[in-house]
């Protein structure tokens, strides 16, 4: 009966592990990510199109852990995390044409 109620404590702690390892972006780096990807896709899409798609790309990566998400803002990051967070940015399409 005790291994049960060890258990029921237990099991749950267990299961939030992976979430706690998974957080957000780091402070202030999210507003560095879209100040940067905004800056480079507005000329090529416009303004409301690359906020859009760069907002998409943040959501995409954000549930990196932090350390990644860190590596990467610093430009440190190994060629495989790189190319892993460019297929997952890279489902974010623009949808709008090309600004002429």
């Amino acid at each position: 009966m005790r291994l049960n109620r060890l258990f029921a404590v237990v099991a749950p702690i267990v299961l939030l592990l992976p979430l706690a390892a998974h957080a957000d972006w780091p402070k202030g780096e999210r507003e560095k990510y879209m100040a940067q990807c905004t800056q480079a896709a507005t000329p090529q899409i416009g303004a409301a199109a690359a906020k859009a798609h760069c907002a998409c790309g943040a959501d995409a990566i954000k549930s990196y852990p932090a350390s990644d998400i860190q590596s990467l803002m610093d430009n440190q990051a190994s060629d495989a995390l790189k190319q892993q967070a460019l297929t997952q940015i890279s489902k974010c399409k623009a949808n709008n044409p090309p600004k002429k």
